[in-house]
């Protein structure tokens, strides 16, 4: 009889713990005698043969190891010409099972068995049989490989490992530093513009929000681990259960647990980094201001200065009559003097494209003036025919200008260059002697008498120039230059066309001669002769009393006034409408000290300077280029602002670490937030039992403030993890 392969297989009774072994033997060559199995029970000598080779096929090899019913292992023998092959163990781990040197265990427990139909001794059976363990094989293959998927996504599962966390803290850290690299990419340049109206706010806000996102998944993770650990640890109150779980959700939890001091130190500082962590949108919405600066373009600002003047109209061929100044001038003349809006210089055509420029010092042939106090040398003039002292007036020791009687309360005299008094510089065009016999300070019909001189030359300036909001701005960098020389009129005599330029040299480029024709400065000495007449201003009763067409007494004309007005010191009959703009600006614009020139004046013979340069540099204009000046919005960091979001991401992963390390310390399960590990390790039927009679949900939660509980390990658990929360202590 020829031996043919038998199969033997270990088999456990469900209902007992004995194990059985079950020997498919094989039949004679008569394969349609269909027999049943043989059981045998090895029970009584279980190891009695073991390593004997069987020789027969009726022969049952011993069984090695009772197997479980949740255990997998199959023995394949078979018989090759009356030689015995060992039998080869396929074995793989299944959930729960663990390392031995026997190979994979489970925990003790009761061994079962089950009963095992007889295999048909047909070879067609024989055939079926071995498809069906190629099937068991190959799902068994199949089961090992997705139990090797099911390790691998526990690796990144939520409540297997720190990975989310991990991963989250990360993002944190980046969210920050991207917030950093942004505002130090663009810290003192200009406001971006980006498509989409996308703004840098909203960028720094996005990943602010990233940031706070991120940083609540570690800080929530961590502070629902450290209630498991707490348990774990030691007993504590059922309800610091509760309080740990609302920390772990958000702020005010967080603010709970610190003003209850339940959280210990790892709690307490997990809770104090999620309230930092609210602040940090906040704060990184501080970091960027956006003010604005100047900024400038060299392009879009001209002004003007004037290197040579000599316009002039011809007039009579008597001297200090042959010319007449051009229309231009005139109008200079009168807005400086009557205009009063204390802008002279805006007759200047400069071009500001922004309406704010700046320019470099600017040199330029113009007019200057100068005002001196003279009151000290006045002295008492009496006119011929008067012997009243008080009756008596006041004159300058050249006796061309004076105040005939106290009546006359302010005079103008003017005076030229060539006259017997009016000896003067090349460059002086006029002087003018202002006396009067009250002040501002002293009020009408007080006597106090006084005297300024003021003289108008033609003059180099160097000036500073600028223009904010449209205005220009100009003001002397230096003391004018003028030329000194005084001039000899012998030579005048054959033509006056003989008269030389006046000349001023720039004192920073020796190659520019500064210049003005003589004929433009006899021209304004013609015209100011007769606009700057002398006058006076009086309160004479028999001045008051006239009309303007009645003859004054001892005279043959009419007298030429403007008006009879009313000021500060009082009803006052004035010349000419030059004596009365004078007078005007005396009174309204006191000086600030006595031994100061009066301020009105100062002022009126500075606007009239101002408007004639002004005019002198639009009609013989050379151009100045400036820069100009427009408002940019920039960005400015302001870095402090920075301190409390690095802080806050630092440590959120310091407490993430914290968190981990106490896991690993105290051997807790790492269950985290997970609900179902609450409901898994829950309280244990006593716990739960000591809770069924209380109904409402305020009442456990007071209940549970009194009772302890402490997880447990679980039975039979070698590392100490799972189990479930037991009451250890009741108050």
């Amino acid at each position: 009889m020829a031996y043919q392969p038998v199969r033997h297989e270990r088999v456990i009774s469900a209902d007992s713990t004995t194990p059985l072994t079950a020997a498919i033997e094989p039949q004679a060559e008569d394969f349609n005698n269909n027999q049943p199995f043989q059981y045998v029970n090895t029970n009584n000598d279980l190891h009695a043969n073991a390593g004997a080779v069987p020789q027969q096929p009726d022969q049952i090899h011993p069984a090695q190891q009772p197997l479980y019913a949740d255990q997998q292992q199959y023995y394949d023998y078979q018989y090759s010409n009356g030689d015995y092959q060992n039998p080869q163990i396929h074995q793989v781990p299944l959930e729960g099972q663990y390392l031995t040197q026997e190979g994979f265990m489970f925990p003790p427990k009761q061994p079962t068995t089950f009963s095992v139909s007889p295999m048909s001794a047909s070879p067609a059976s024989w055939e079926k049989q071995r498809n069906h363990d190629a099937n068991r094989q190959s799902a068994m293959s199949t089961s090992s490989s997705g139990k090797s998927d099911g390790k691998l996504s526990a690796i990144f599962s939520k409540n297997g490992t720190w990975t989310y966390e991990t991963i989250s803290m990360f993002v944190a850290l980046g969210a920050v530093a991207s917030i950093i690299a942004v505002l130090a990419t663009y810290d003192g340049q200009p406001l971006p513009s980006w498509p989409h109206w996308i703004t840098l706010n909203a960028v720094i806000a996005i990943l602010a929000t990233v940031a706070t996102a991120s940083m609540s998944v570690p800080l929530s993770g961590g502070l629902g681990q450290l209630k498991w650990i707490r348990f774990k640890q030691g007993r504590a109150p059922l309800s610091d259960m509760e309080l740990y779980d609302d920390a772990s959700r958000g702020a005010f939890g967080a603010i709970n647990m610190l003003f209850r001091a339940r959280g210990g130190f790892a709690g307490s500082f997990g809770a104090v980094v999620m309230v930092i962590a609210l602040f940090l949108s906040p704060f990184a919405q501080q970091i960027a201001t956006f003010p604005t600066r100047m900024v400038e373009t060299p392009s879009g600002a001209v002004n003007y200065r004037t290197e040579t003047y000599g316009l002039a109209l011809h007039g009579k061929k008597a001297l200090g009559q042959a010319f007449v100044p051009i229309l231009p001038i005139k109008a200079a003349v009168y807005k400086g003097l009557f205009a009063e809006d204390g802008r002279p210089w805006m007759g200047l055509p400069f071009q500001c494209s922004t309406g704010n420029c700046t320019f470099p010092p600017i040199e330029t042939l113009g007019v200057c003036h100068k005002c001196v106090d003279m009151s000290e040398y006045m002295t008492r003039y009496c006119p011929p025919g008067v012997s009243n002292q008080d009756d008596c007036g006041w004159h300058l020791p050249s006796g061309a200008a004076k105040l005939n009687s106290s009546a006359e309360v302010f005079g103008m005299t003017s005076l030229f260059p060539g006259s017997s008094t009016g000896d003067a510089t090349y460059s002086t065009i006029m002087k003018l002697i202002f006396m009067g016999t009250e002040t501002n300070a002293t009020g009408p019909g007080v006597l106090s008498p006084w005297a300024t001189q003021c003289t108008l030359t033609v003059c180099l300036q160097t000036l500073a120039s600028n223009i904010t909001n449209g205005f220009l701005h100009e003001s002397h960098l230096a003391d004018p230059i003028t030329n000194d020389t005084v001039p000899s009129l012998s030579s005048l005599s054959s033509s006056i066309n003989a008269l030389a330029p006046l000349t001023i040299q720039s004192p920073t480029n020796s190659s520019l001669l500064y210049s003005m024709s003589m004929e433009s400065i006899l021209a304004m000495q013609s015209w100011f002769s007769r606009l700057f007449a002398n006058g006076n201003a009086s309160r004479n009763p028999t001045y008051i009393n006239q009309t303007i067409s009645d003859p004054l007494p001892n005279t043959s004309g009419n007298v030429v006034v403007n008006l009879t007005v009313g000021i500060s010191s009082g009803e006052t009959f004035f010349d000419t409408d030059i004596v009365q703009a004078f007078y005007w600006n005396y009174y309204e614009y006191p000086s600030p000290s006595s031994s100061s020139p009066p301020k009105g004046l100062e002022m009126l013979m500075s606007d009239l300077a101002v408007s004639l340069t002004s005019t002198f540099r639009t009609l013989t204009a050379v151009p100045i280029n400036g820069t100009s000046l427009s408002y940019e919005t920039f960005v400015s960091v302001r870095w402090g602002f920075v301190a409390l979001p690095v802080t806050a991401v630092i440590l959120a992963a310091f407490f993430l670490g914290l968190a981990a390390w106490e896991t690993k310390r105290s051997g807790a399960s790492l269950w985290k937030t997970s609900a179902l590990a609450m409901l898994f390790h829950g309280l244990d039927e006593d716990a739960r039992e000591r809770f069924e009679d209380l109904r409402s949900l305020e009442a456990k939660k007071r209940e549970s403030r009194n009772v302890k509980v402490r997880l447990s390990a679980e039975e039979g658990s070698i590392d100490g993890k799972g189990g479930t929360l037991k009451i250890d202590r009741v108050l």
